[in-house]
């Protein structure tokens, strides 16, 4: 399992167990299938507040993808798909030359998000925390990206995924 952002906390040591000080440089501790050399590019989700179905308010959903679009050019960070759902986001999102971590760029378009929200309701629009999977490679985000693009198909929101409003390919690996 990957734990990325700070979501999960990390487990306690059992204090009871042996500590094992069989580590030699020959064990590696990378994640086998990982391009370390490859860019740093996120599979991430974001859940609105009690799964509520926010995003059939048309108004809302321009107004949340006004945001992304918005803070992706101020900050400079790249989005190669996002699908926002009725109840959930999905996007591939790289932090590229934007200095800034994963979490800074979620906190970001959470906060302006649910600021134009609160222009039509009260109350929270998104789940305090975000999921997140590193993509290892590019057959992964070749995977993640057609995942992310039917993923209206599979809801059975729309017969080709190019009808639903809400998915936008932004930015192209170089």
């Amino acid at each position: 399992m990957i734990v990325g952002a700070g979501l999960v906390p990390a487990r306690p040591r059992d204090m009871s167990a042996p500590l094992n000080n069989d580590y030699s440089r020959r064990d590696s501790i990378r994640l086998k299938g990982f391009d370390y050399s490859w860019p740093r590019v996120y599979f991430v989700t974001i859940v609105t507040q009690g799964r509520q179905a926010r995003f059939l308010d048309e108004r809302v959903a321009i107004a949340t993808i006004e945001s992304l679009r918005k803070l992706r050019n101020e900050f400079c960070f790249n989005v190669y798909i996002y699908c926002l759902m009725p109840d959930h986001f999905h996007g591939l999102i790289g932090p590229g030359e934007s200095g800034r971590t994963l979490g800074g760029l979620c906190g970001a378009f959470k906060s302006l998000s649910t600021r134009k929200y609160w222009s039509w309701y009260d109350g929270k629009l998104w789940q305090r925390q975000f999921f997140d999977h590193i993509i290892r490679n590019y057959q992964d985000f070749e995977e993640t990206l057609e995942y992310i693009r039917m993923n209206p198909v599979r809801r059975g929101l729309v017969k080709n995924p190019e009808d639903w409003p809400y998915t936008e390919r932004l930015d192209y690996l170089r």
